[in-house]
């Protein structure tokens, strides 16, 4: 097997382990989601900044990123989105400082400032992010299109939550990052999150674009707020409305939740890698069980506590509310939802049912997510998207779906029983819909078709225009590792 060089972590990771000679580790093979990255290389030992370099720092990221789902679940993925066993991956898509998810492939990008070049994909942070999109759209693939703040913010949260958590899958580093930070307590390289690439950014753009050191921390201080009361964007020293400077309030829970059972156990490498075990799966099982609501902040943290009741003993809740507490999320007591039976009859009559729970206009479209939960069972997420008028700078005759939602309880392909109750599109979520529209045009990711400028950067806007049965419609593309930057 040949040898190949990798950095762990980043290429700009202060005091932590330096690029490393290790074996070609090996894809996934079998009932197994895979990656093909393009262009490829054969093994050998080659220096950053080639073509072939970034084809093994990149596949050596990714597949490390695979191995965390596998050591959390026992297994490794099965599938992507659509059912795919293989996603393409581009290690150099174009002229950006960023990284982006689209269903069809991820893309890492390179770009050129005052003589220095920086690829996005030499960082396994931001590779282990996109693929963090990818693993919670074959997860959660409802997400993808709602248009809500914190929907956006899980989202761009668990990428950063899948790189913290396939950075402490590594012995190396754990052992590094216990002698800077005994507690886990003080800023080091792994809460420190795509540095290199923030320092560029910082470079050329300014340092209020970035956090001190990285592009975001995961260890930080700030608390949440309702979306639609904080600005479309902001310095980074601030939080905003976009999606991820508002990302890192629950990141934040989610690296004091690992701190905080960490700190309750065995202060050892071994202590440490099972805290995050412990946490990365309490996380899964909240995100099978959610309702895709405009509050998904708290649903994440309630089911969070819900999964440990179940698993643990409650062995964990104290430190879950404490850490949710510290970033202003008040997590009320977590409650079994027991599957109420729905008449048998015909599809069609189940579906106006739904449509009915649902407070939806006849006619309207029905989503079903299946997931299979350790919580629940086998259910599914049904949301009915009802179209909402925008207003505001540059939204005029433009609408976005907002979903009502509903757990079912499911047997095969047969929707059986209602878990909860649903949740129709209510006032809250209309003006949270219009605070995540208004964000977009504020910070140039809503693509209206209409020549809009990238100052002849490649990666797409995050959303497009598309016309929807006559109406002009908000849709999401995709997903990047940072803001769009003008």
């Amino acid at each position: 097997m040949a040898q190949v060089n990798f950095i762990p972590n980043d290429p700009l990771t202060v005091n932590g382990p330096p690029m490393r000679r290790i074996q070609a580790p090996l894809m996934p093979t079998g009932n197994a989601a895979r990656v093909a990255v393009q262009p490829s290389a054969p093994g050998g030992l080659f220096t950053p900044h080639t073509q072939e370099f970034d084809f093994w720092q990149v596949q050596t990221s990714l597949i490390r990123g695979l191995r965390t789902w596998r050591n959390l679940q026992g297994s490794y993925l099965p599938r992507w989105f659509g059912n795919r066993q293989t996603l393409a991956v581009l290690t150099n898509a174009g002229d950006d400082l960023n990284a982006f998810y689209d269903r069809d492939s991820l893309q890492f990008f390179s770009h050129t400032f005052g003589g220095k070049t920086v690829h996005s994909g030499e960082s396994e942070d931001i590779a282990t992010h996109e693929l963090g999109h990818a693993i919670l759209d074959a997860v959660r693939p409802d997400f993808f299109e709602v248009p809500f703040v914190e929907a956006g913010a899980v989202h761009e949260a668990f990428g950063d939550c899948w790189a913290v958590l396939t950075s402490l899958q590594d012995a190396g580093v754990r052992r590094a990052l216990l002698q800077l930070s005994p507690d886990l307590g003080s800023r080091q390289f792994v809460s420190q999150l795509a540095e290199e690439l923030g320092d560029a950014i910082r470079r050329e753009f300014g340092a209020q674009h970035v956090e001190p050191g990285a592009l975001r921390r995961a260890l930080n201080t700030f608390r949440w707020a309702v979306p639609a009361t904080l600005p479309a964007n902001a310095p980074a020293a601030q939080l905003s409305r976009e999606v991820h400077s508002f990302s890192r309030v629950f990141t934040g829970c989610f690296y004091d939740t690992i701190r905080n059972i960490f700190n309750a156990g065995s202060h050892t490498s071994t202590g440490l890698r099972r805290a995050a075990l412990t946490a990365g799966r309490l996380l899964l099982a909240a995100l099978q069980t959610v309702p895709a609501t405009a509050r998904l902040f708290e649903g994440v943290g309630r089911r969070m506590l819900q999964a440990d009741i179940t698993d643990n003993a409650s062995a964990n809740a104290a430190h879950i509310r404490a850490a949710f507490s510290a970033h202003g999320i008040t997590l009320g007591a977590p409650a079994t939802s027991l599957p109420v039976p729905m008449e048998r009859g015909k599809a069609a009559a189940t579906q106006r049912s739904l449509l009915r729970r649902l407070a939806a206009p006849r006619g309207a479209k029905l989503s079903i997510t299946p997931v299979a939960s350790g919580l629940h069972g086998d259910i599914a997420h049904v949301a009915a998207y009802q179209a909402l008028a925008l207003s505001g700078a540059g939204l005029k005759g433009l609408s976005i779906m907002v979903p009502a939602v509903l757990r079912v309880e499911t047997k095969g392909k047969s929707i059986v029983g209602t878990l909860g109750e649903a949740v129709p599109v209510a006032r809250d979520a209309e003006v949270d819909a219009q605070a995540f529209a208004q964000a977009l045009v504020a910070n140039g990711d809503l693509d209206t078709g209409r020549g809009m400028a990238r100052r002849g950067r490649l990666r797409p806007p995050s959303h497009a225009v598309k016309t929807v049965r006559g109406r002009r419609v908000i849709v999401r593309l995709g997903f990047a590792c940072g803001p769009r930057l003008s």
